[in-house]
């Protein structure tokens, strides 16, 4: 195993999650890409452009706080570890970056509680595993 995908929201499973996707790519020295997924879109009820685009600013801005405090506990990781943000379909996006990114194993938690979705890791992990040409293990 050379390279693992580990899906994170912030959320307490999704740090369960990073602590295996660690442990795992030590043993198996292997590089680690942390993946959290965002919406730019907003909700569709707000109209106001301008509004758009703070919620929009603000997304991003959220995602990638999640991403440098994950990097935090990978000071000391013997490998590689790499941060991807995206915009879109949480599990859609998870399923692309794997596939394109050829990754061995895809690491996600049981269920998120963070604010992106309450649900980010329990129907988003099985559209993952329903979906994916990958080995993926969810974590609880």
């Amino acid at each position: 195993m050379k390279k693992i995908l580990v899906a994170i929201d912030g959320s307490e499973k999704s740090k369960k999650a990073l602590d295996k996707a660690k442990e795992i790519g030590t043993l198996s020295n292997s590089d680690i890409t942390i993946i959290t997924v965002i919406n730019t879109f907003g909700s569709p009820y707000v109209t106001d452009p301008e509004i758009k685009v703070k919620l929009s600013k603000e997304n991003i801005e959220y995602g990638e706080n999640i991403l440098k405090k994950a990097l935090e506990g990978f000071k000391d990781y013997p490998g590689t570890v790499d941060t991807v943000l995206k915009d879109g379909d949480i599990g859609g996006k998870i399923i692309e970056e794997a596939e394109e990114g050829d990754y061995d194993l895809v690491v996600m938690g049981s269920r998120g509680l963070g604010t992106f979705s309450r649900t980010f890791l329990g129907s988003v992990s099985n559209r993952v595993v329903n979906h994916i040409k990958k080995s993926v293990l969810i974590v609880k």
